[in-house]
């Protein structure tokens, strides 16, 4: 019997968790090059901060939003499609704080901030650029989309990659546990308060610790029927394993506030608010009806035990105005959800397919 490994203490509640983790993106191979990247600070709230990850060798090349998920990790989940994608395009990433690190003078943070952080990236960035979510970031950033597009200042294209735009397309495991627990659940089991020690005291977090409970039951479930996190961890198919080990990936997790947590599961997973038309942020409707000039490219994993097949090509039906010449959907066979931004099928078949999609577009 195979049991779950120890996490690393990265992944603990307690002093080894900190306020950001550094992507370790320091430089990436092209051809039989080495080539630096730069990753510096350009833009900073308290919640979040807009980061760019620039390869030496890149002079021109068109900007990329990444937006990561709050889910629970931080965003140094994601450095193995961060490093792939730092090749062919200027990278900026939406790197959110731990919330235990940030004091309670800075109010709440809300599934709006967290759309409205999007927004002033991409206006930061400027209209040609390029945007790409995963996960829980997929319906945040289309929103964001939608918005902009009527101002005038629509991205250029937009990835979404394994996002439950519409959880109900294809109930998983997850969204039924999600869905099946009340709202008043949710705040009175799993929302906690800082302690005195950190920075953020008082402020109330769905907790890192509640976090890797979940994530290490999860991996226990892959571990016992060979699933795909067991594959991971007997061969570590990362861009570098031995500095980077998928492990210390999976358990690298944060805390979050209380308010984006509890909004995203009411908004997203119990009214499908973005699927059912009805999702406003600070008062304004989201239409996605009119996302026209933007490309759009989904991508999903036939083993996606997390945002099953069918959960992000939806995002097609709901942008109808869209060309069929600038939409594509990416189906990559035998691959499950941390497959599709870590590891070989990331690097063999769905990076080369995100630029190739982004060149065109």
């Amino acid at each position: 019997m195979v049991h779950p490994p120890t996490p690393s203490s990265q992944g603990l509640q307690g002093p080894f968790q900190p306020a950001r983790r550094e992507f370790g993106v320091e430089a990436i191979r092209v051809g039989d090059d080495m080539i630096t990247v730069t990753q510096r600070d350009v833009q900073a709230s308290p919640f979040c901060t807009l980061v760019q990850l620039h390869a030496d060798s890149q002079r021109d090349a068109a900007r990329l939003l990444v937006v990561p998920p709050l889910s629970g990790h931080f965003p140094f989940v994601m450095r193995d499609l961060f490093a792939a994608l730092a090749r062919d395009h200027d990278v900026f990433v939406t790197d959110w704080t731990n919330a235990r690190h940030v004091p309670v003078k800075h109010g709440n943070f809300h599934f709006d901030d967290n759309v409205e952080r999007v927004m002033d990236a991409l206006r930061f960035l400027g209209p040609e650029t390029r945007v790409l979510a995963l996960c829980q970031g997929g319906v945040p950033a289309l929103a964001a989309t939608a918005l902009l597009t009527e101002e005038g200042i629509a991205p250029r294209a937009l990835v979404l990659i394994a996002a439950p735009i519409d959880p109900l397309a294809n109930p998983t495991r997850v969204v039924e546990l999600l869905r099946e627990r009340s709202m008043d659940w949710f705040e009175s089991h799993v929302i906690q308060t800082v302690e005195p020690r950190f920075p953020g005291a008082g402020r109330r977090v769905y907790p890192a610790s509640t976090q890797l409970l979940g994530l290490m039951t999860y991996l226990g479930r892959h571990l016992a029927e060979r699933g795909e996190l067991f594959e991971k961890l007997t061969r570590d198919d990362g861009a570098d394993p031995d500095r980077f080990p998928f492990l210390d990936l999976y358990t690298s997790v944060m805390d979050l506030p209380d308010a984006v947590f509890l909004e995203n599961i009411r908004l997203v997973f119990h009214e499908r608010a973005i699927a059912d038309g009805t999702l406003r942020i600070s008062n304004r409707p989201v239409d996605c009806r009119a996302i026209a000039p933007t490309a759009l490219m989904t991508i999903e994993g036939e083993k996606d035990d997390i945002a099953a097949p069918g959960q992000t090509e939806a995002a097609h039906g709901l942008c109808p105005n869209i060309p069929d010449a600038r939409r594509r959907h990416l189906f990559v066979g035998d691959c499950g959800h941390f497959s599709t931004f870590y590891g070989d099928k990331l690097r063999g078949t769905i990076a080369p397919a995100i630029t190739a999609f982004l060149q065109a577009a």
